[in-house]
């Protein structure tokens, strides 16, 4: 199969994640894509998603979310861009994950799930907006 592309827009609302993850495993499965590799994509999603939604938006209000996946044999390009406060994934600090939970800082772990699950995670500010873009092997 050659590349193939799906692109979409979400509103900045929580509510919007299980509609994101049934066009995800419906991406999975029109391009055969292993089980845990749709699940990596889903994971990775929501973490953005969820992060963008809560923590990029000083003002409430609408705000549009726009995710597109590419397909080429053995890779999944997945491109994240919002129009939130500007925030760099990779300048996140690594969480201490040996340290016991009680005494752990509140956040970074879903980055740090991020980093652990992708293959590549780039990103860009442009244009007032966040681009995030991972890559995913297999």
């Amino acid at each position: 199969m050659a590349v193939s592309e799906l692109s979409f827009q979400l509103q900045s609302k929580l509510s919007e994640l299980d509609r994101v993850a049934a066009m995800i495993d419906r991406f999975g499965e029109e391009h055969k894509l292993p089980a845990k590799v749709v699940f990596a994509l889903n994971l990775a999603l929501d973490e953005l998603i969820t992060n963008s939604i809560k923590y990029g938006y000083k003002e409430d209000g609408e705000h549009i979310i726009a995710i597109s996946l590419t397909y080429t044999p053995g890779e999944v390009t997945l491109l994240v861009e919002d129009d939130g406060n500007p925030f760099n994934p990779l300048d996140a600090s690594e969480p201490d994950i040996q340290c016991p939970v009680e005494k752990r800082q509140v956040g970074g772990l879903g980055i740090h799930l991020l980093r652990s699950l992708m293959d590549r995670i780039d990103y860009e500010r442009r244009q007032g907006k966040n681009l995030v873009r991972i890559i995913k092997t297999f």
